[in-house]
């Protein structure tokens, strides 16, 4: 063997060192790599034993765009299904997952772990649903699956409590499960990719009568408390603020009772207003509401006469108070009810309680 590589050099050398000195630099700088590269692989064996069992050739010579580095060994597959696809703010999520061993040892573990792609969303709690199975343990905002059979699988379901981590946060949540199965030294790692989910706009609608503004200017006129017979006129103010979604097609509508009549004053900062006298029904409309809020306020004077029946309680002013809007982003209909307005004028802070009604 020595006589050989002898040979060999003198025969290289002769053929190509003597043309040129950059063969003779070549062929040195290729054996100082090779040893290079042999020593790192020494070095990541020594340190973690397992990078040598994890790594998977043939996902590369194969062409593969998997994200999982797997063993022969060590199979799993997991599957999962959100229960909507919109939903408000901070609402719980459950997250239903189905998970199967297909590899042909035992899994010490298989460990699942929800993850957001934005840093402007957090996971508060992770919680099982319905299971208490003594190999199933959530930790640190992960399911943890132990001792997991060939062949074993089943279903579960997570309830996951997330808040934003600030006010001007994307409407859309971007997340994934990341997935490892541990057998001894050896581990698989998966990453999978959820279903997003969109959310609906931060919608906040409010209506109020005052006698008095909340800046403590009077708007009204007439006896308070209110008198029988005696007209007294109050302002309703429906103010609508939103953040987060461009919204469209708002209606706020209220129902006016016997003994309340519009009294042909209003101030409209956004929108129209309209009366259905057959139904008695005040409707507030606003085309569109941007997603970063806006002034979109109605004031309406309405003047309440009351009766010898309605002596001694707080009348009810406007009933049956509804809106609805368009989600542009997430296509869904915010709707709601309001409860019944009153002559107690629970927000009037000048005139609150002083609504019962007194006899002429």
């Amino acid at each position: 063997m020595h006589k050989k590589v002898i040979h060999w050099w003198h025969g290289r050398r002769a053929r190509f060192y003597r043309n040129s000195r950059w063969h003779l630099v070549l062929d040195i700088s290729l054996v100082v790599l090779i040893i290079l590269l042999a020593s790192i692989a020494l070095r990541l064996s020594s340190y973690h034993p397992q990078i040598m069992n994890t790594l998977n050739f043939d996902h590369y010579f194969n062409g593969g765009t998997s994200t999982t580095t797997s063993n022969d060994k060590l199979k799993f597959e997991v599957g999962s299904q959100i229960n909507k696809n919109v939903i408000s703010n901070g609402d719980d999520i459950i997250l239903t997952i189905n998970y199967a061993n297909l590899g042909n040892v035992d899994l010490d573990t298989l460990t699942i772990t929800p993850e957001f792609s934005s840093a402007a969303f957090k996971i508060i709690e992770l919680s099982l649903v319905g299971n208490d199975s003594i190999n199933t343990s959530i930790k640190d905002n992960a399911l943890i699956l132990k001792e997991l059979k060939v062949d074993e699988g089943s279903e579960i379901s997570l309830l996951i409590k997330w808040s934003a981590v600030k006010t001007d946060f994307p409407r859309e949540i971007n997340w994934s499960l990341h997935v490892e199965g541990v057998h001894g030294q050896q581990e698989a790692q998966k990453n999978q990719i959820l279903p997003s989910i969109k959310i609906i706009s931060d919608l906040n609608l409010e209506a109020n009568i005052y006698f008095h503004s909340p800046q403590g200017d009077q708007l009204g006129i007439g006896p308070i408390p209110p008198i029988v017979g005696i007209p007294t006129t109050y302002w309703l103010i429906v103010k609508a603020e939103n953040l987060g979604n461009d919204l469209s097609d708002l209606v706020f509508s209220a129902n006016l009772p016997t003994g309340v009549e519009l009294s042909g004053e209003e101030s409209l900062l956004a929108g129209k207003a309209s009366y259905d006298k057959a139904q008695r029904r005040l409707i507030w409309q606003l085309d569109s509401l941007s997603a970063v809020g806006g002034d979109y306020i109605a004031n309406f004077g309405l003047n309440f006469t009351p009766t010898d029946e309605q002596v001694g309680k707080n009348a009810i002013i406007l009933s049956n108070l509804r809106y609805n809007v368009t989600d542009n982003f997430t296509g869904t209909r915010i709707s709601g009810s309001l409860n019944n307005l009153d002559s107690s004028l629970p927000d009037d802070h000048l005139n609150r309680g002083l609504g019962v009604i007194e006899a002429e």
